[in-house]
């Protein structure tokens, strides 16, 4: 493994984020990590670019729901990898997981209480995009709001506000295949 290409923060943009300034590519030429017990090397497939993640671009004395970028180190959100080197059973070489990984070409992934393995996915012609997309949280968050929350009946009139983002667009779909108008 001879390099890692990361999209690395560099400072908080007090207005809409530029590229260059307040994030940017580098490479390590020399990237060579060594894993300790439990955690795993993965290669880096897609990514989620979900819009919580511009309100990680703040100072991490800020509270809010997610943690801060830190600056220096690469962005993160959840996406999806194949597991090149363990030191966890429970992800063996040749997996593919939807985990926490930084925007990197490789992560090393230290926390793996939210990361799965995805049985289906050698096999399964979904593209793996999909998992970060209508499978992962814009998905769960549709399909949470609608029927756990709004619990629709057939018939029934929707309105959603903001049926351009990745959450209402998938909204809107399940709202229709669900006989809402």
């Amino acid at each position: 493994m001879p390099s890692n290409t990361s999209i690395i923060y560099f400072k908080h943009p007090t207005e809409f984020p530029v590229v260059g300034e307040h994030f940017g590519a580098k490479t390590d030429p020399d990237f060579r990590p060594v894993l300790k017990d439990g955690e795993i090397l993965a290669r880096n497939l897609v990514f989620s670019l979900d819009p919580y993640m511009r309100g990680k671009m703040r100072d991490g004395g800020k509270k809010s729901y997610s943690p801060a970028f830190e600056i220096g180190e690469p962005l993160d959100a959840r996406g999806v990898a194949e597991v090149i080197e363990s030191k966890n059973a429970k992800f063996p070489v040749g997996s593919i997981v939807h985990a926490f990984v930084g925007w990197e070409e490789y992560s090393v992934v230290p926390d793996l209480s939210t990361t799965r393995i995805i049985p289906e996915a050698r096999e399964c012609r979904l593209p793996l995009s999909s998992y970060v997309g209508v499978l992962g949280m814009p998905g769960l968050t549709a399909y949470a709001a609608l029927k756990d929350i709004g619990k629709p009946k057939v018939g029934e009139t929707i309105f959603i506000s903001a049926a351009a983002g990745a959450v209402g667009q998938l909204a809107g779909q399940l709202a229709k295949a669900w006989g809402l108008t």
